[in-house]
């Protein structure tokens, strides 16, 4: 084997070598990714079932930047954890330990009752949704569950 040959194998070795670390780099990425999104969505989940517990007919006013004027006559409101001070304290110190920079945001729709559109004073039902956000590198990740309640 001459000097010209053992040259080429380790130049043909460094190559494969560096394209299979790239690889390791990469996959490091997607299990990191794939971590991020199931915290997302635990914490989404989390969320949801805090919520439910709350019932419809405490759930809008249990957040005051909901409906500034009432309530009564609202047919709809999205919060998020950039003002409301409940969200803040409550689900924003899990968003910010498992996720770094995050936030919440909740949707109240009322459904059904007897007024078109529904209020929350006359629905029957609420549509509620969570959706969690968050940065990963340059790209803003979320997760968004949603569900409705009578």
């Amino acid at each position: 084997m001459t000097l010209v040959e053992v040259i080429l194998a380790l130049g043909l070795m460094a190559s494969v070598l560096i394209s299979v670390a790239s690889l390791f780099v990469l996959g490091g990425q997607r299990v990191k990714g794939s971590r991020n999104m199931t915290q997302g969505m635990a914490i989404a989940s989390n969320v949801m079932e805090d919520l439910y517990g709350l019932g419809i007919n405490i759930m809008p006013t249990t957040f005051p930047d909901c409906c500034p004027g009432g309530c009564a006559a609202a047919t709809g409101c999205t919060v998020t954890s950039d003002s409301d001070a409940f969200l803040q304290s409550r689900w924003l110190p899990a968003i910010e330990k498992k996720l770094g920079q995050g936030r919440l945001e909740i949707t109240l729709v009322p459904v059904g009752g007897s007024v078109t559109p529904p209020t929350f004073s006359s629905c029957e039902g609420m549509r509620l949704s969570a959706e969690v956000m968050w940065n990963e590198g340059a790209s803003q990740r979320s997760v968004y569950e949603e569900t409705v309640l009578f």
